[in-house]
């Protein structure tokens, strides 16, 4: 009688068509989380630059004049300059440093003269769907 070890080539297809079926199932929703993460990073991003725009306000009795101003053009030119903030931050989907060019994880300042309001809007991965709107109301 010969005792034989070992799997058979229809329990190892078996093995590998579930594998196959989770990992068709798993790795989309493991990329998700991943955007789900840098999105709340963006979160932090724009309440951090919210508190500058606010102690530049308080210090100046105004807010930073502008319609779609990028976050980099916002800390240059209105936030660094009175340290409210102490550099351009960092872009959660690059890692680098935000430039006015970036579509993924954007951050828009705008500045309505006639209500006095501000507009604060992030965006997602794609650059179109909107994370998160702060204002001033």
């Amino acid at each position: 009688m010969m005792n034989k070890k070992g799997f058979t080539l229809v329990e190892i297809l078996i093995v590998i068509g579930i594998i196959g079926l989770l990992s068709v199932f798993l790795v989309p929703s493991l990329l998700g989380a991943r955007d789900k993460g840098k999105e709340a990073a963006v979160k932090g991003v724009m309440h951090s630059v919210q508190l500058a725009i606010e102690a530049y306000h308080m210090e100046n009795d105004l807010y930073p004049l502008g319609k779609d101003i990028t976050v980099k053009s916002l800390c240059e030119n209105y936030l660094m300059a009175g340290d409210y903030i102490a550099a351009v931050p960092k872009n959660p989907f690059t890692g680098k440093e935000y430039k006015d060019g970036d579509l993924a994880g954007k951050i828009i300042y705008s500045y309505d003269e006639t209500t006095g309001t501000y507009t604060l809007t992030g965006y997602k991965r794609s650059g179109l769907a909107k994370i998160l709107e702060l204002t001033n109301l």
